[in-house]
């Protein structure tokens, strides 16, 4: 069970060793997730579902809708065994997003 101010990471996709990494941060709940994009984060705000909200160590937010995210330490896990990892900014992929 999550619980506010839990540390957790975020993680955009992984593919053949290559894994995109938003970054960490803390669950602070569950919200709207107003500033999301992505097929799921629009049904989500047309329903007033809420999802799971993570402020991220860098001041930004994501939401569950956009990424694969879990317990700080697993994430580090998966880090550990990839074979790259390749930082991402939500807001260039929010942008990136609403250009398609």
């Amino acid at each position: 069970m999550r619980t506010n101010g839990d540390r957790v990471g975020a993680i955009l996709s992984s593919k053949d060793g290559i894994v995109q990494f938003i970054g960490y941060g803390k669950y602070v709940g569950d919200a709207i997730p107003k500033e999301a994009v992505g097929f799921m984060a629009e049904a989500l705000k047309e329903m007033k579902t809420v999802n799971p909200k993570i402020e991220l160590d860098s001041g930004k937010v994501v939401y569950g809708c956009e990424c694969w995210w879990g317990s700080e330490s697993k994430v580090k896990e998966i880090l550990d065994n990839s074979k790259e990892i390749v930082d991402v900014d939500i807001d260039d992929v929010r942008n990136e997003n609403q250009q398609e």
